[in-house]
């Protein structure tokens, strides 16, 4: 998968993936999509995983989530992100009328 300029996308990246990056040009990520995972061979290049790995510099994660936006040809921003999951409950149904 190759990010479009303007694309932003939020994928899930494991450390031992990140390590063979290099050699192959891109990374196993996976993708959560309506809440089943996707894996992508997601294309990287030398400025997307240097800032991948300032997110796991000076810690022992072994997978992290990231928003990646690709900003031009060669830039990338990639910052930490997170899920929050909502519970959205039944409105109405719970409440009996008299």
């Amino acid at each position: 998968m190759k990010l479009s300029l303007g694309q932003k996308i939020d994928v899930e990246i494991d450390r031992e993936d990140l390590e063979l990056a290099p050699a192959y040009n891109y990374v196993i990520a996976t993708w959560y999509h309506k809440g089943n995972p996707i894996y992508v061979e997601l294309e990287t290049n030398k400025t997307m995983i240097k800032e991948i790995w300032k997110v796991f510099d000076g810690n022992d994660r072994k997978s992290a989530l990231f928003s990646i936006f690709r900003a031009s040809e060669k830039k990338y921003i990639v910052e930490p992100t997170m899920v929050i999951l909502n519970r959205q409950g039944r409105k109405g149904n719970d409440e009996k009328e008299d």
